[in-house]
């Protein structure tokens, strides 16, 4: 019975918004800028979806990580927090991607709810107190469209100050107009909400998850890094080749970035049979030593493993290349091949 009430209630709620075309302000407290909002949890009481997409991302563990806690010296390195637990990325004077020129501007901290790190607000809360986004609906809160924003990179920008330097950089090799978005945030094609009895009033649209990964970029960028075995011998007790790395990003390079730990390891692996590895080279990549792949860039890695009675059973060559953090536990790969290896 309290079932039956409970959906003639929501019903009711559902036909007066349709009817008045108004949005409600059922929800005050989530555009407050203060320890009375309640956290990101709130949001994903309605906004299911991409609240678990979100809670899953770096963006959700930017200020609890403990390499974030060990980098800035357990939170002494103050500058990093308008980043990592952002007030709002919108600037101060309600500036955003209609302005003609790039602004680069410090962003405030949160003093409440740190443990979110870039959560809801920081990219939804505009200086006047609406929660913006790409779409128009109709909301128990406050909301505002802001199509073009959403859009376009200069939103991820604001805070990812140095890549979006780089990308602006090289525009000309953007043919296709790729976006941080377009490579980090998969097209999903869903309602924004799913809480009821708000879910009735939207209908499905194209969006994008909140997963904000490299993983994504992988998938949503088609070669994003290819590698490929070239130059390939077997004789004189000596396998040797080329390895070649095409860096297929056209706005930015491998790694980016200005903070924290950015290691790509490469690694030339020889297996046999059994595909255990027998032999291996490795390769780190950094941004500080100048050795980032640049966008589109192509580079050639000679390898040479010798041969002697232990391991004439090898049998093929891997390639990997993963990011990782310094201690080498965390690895996210970016490309991987194999190739057989002829007969002497």
């Amino acid at each position: 019975m309290a079932n039956k009430y409970l959906g003639i209630t929501s019903g009711l709620i559902v036909t007066m918004l349709l009817l008045t075309g108004c949005t409600m302000n059922l929800h005050p407290e989530l555009v407050k800028r203060s320890e009375e909002f309640p956290g990101s949890k709130k949001c994903g009481e309605c906004h299911i979806d991409i609240y678990n997409e979100w809670a899953g991302s770096l963006h959700a563990k930017s200020y609890v990580s403990e390499e974030f806690r060990v980098s800035t010296n357990d939170y002494e390195f103050k500058f990093c927090l308008g980043c990592h637990v952002p007030e709002t990325i919108f600037t101060p004077d309600g500036t955003d991607a209609s302005q003609a020129e790039f602004v680069e501007e410090e962003k405030k901290p949160r003093t409440h709810n740190l443990e979110d790190g870039v959560d809801c607000q920081s990219c939804h809360l505009t200086v006047d107190c609406m929660l913006a986004g790409p779409h128009s609906g109709m909301g128990p809160h406050p909301m505002e469209k802001k199509e073009e924003f959403y859009r376009r990179s200069y939103l991820c920008g604001r805070c990812h100050v140095e890549t979006f330097k780089e990308y602006l950089m090289n525009a000309h090799n953007n043919d296709h107009d790729k976006t941080c978005q377009d490579c980090h945030m998969p097209a999903v094609k869903r309602k924004l909400i799913q809480g009821e009895p708000w879910q009735r009033l939207h209908r499905r649209k194209e969006g994008k998850a909140h997963t904000f990964s490299s993983l994504s970029a992988i998938k949503n960028s088609d070669g994003f890094i290819v590698l490929s075995f070239t130059e390939l011998s077997n004789k004189n007790n000596q396998i040797k080749g080329v390895l070649e790395i095409q860096n297929n990003m056209p706005n930015h390079s491998i790694p980016t970035g200005s903070y924290g730990y950015r290691e790509v390891l490469l690694l030339i692996n020889l297996k046999n049979s059994f595909g255990e590895t027998i032999k291996s080279k490795h390769e780190s990549i950094f941004v500080e030593m100048d050795t980032q792949l640049k966008p589109m860039e192509k580079r050639k890695y000679p390898f040479a493993f010798d041969i002697d009675g232990t391991n004439k059973a090898a049998k093929e060559l891997e390639a990997i290349l993963f990011r990782t953090d310094f201690n080498r536990t965390n690895k996210t790969l970016l490309a991987k091949v194999e190739s057989k290896i002829g007969t002497p």
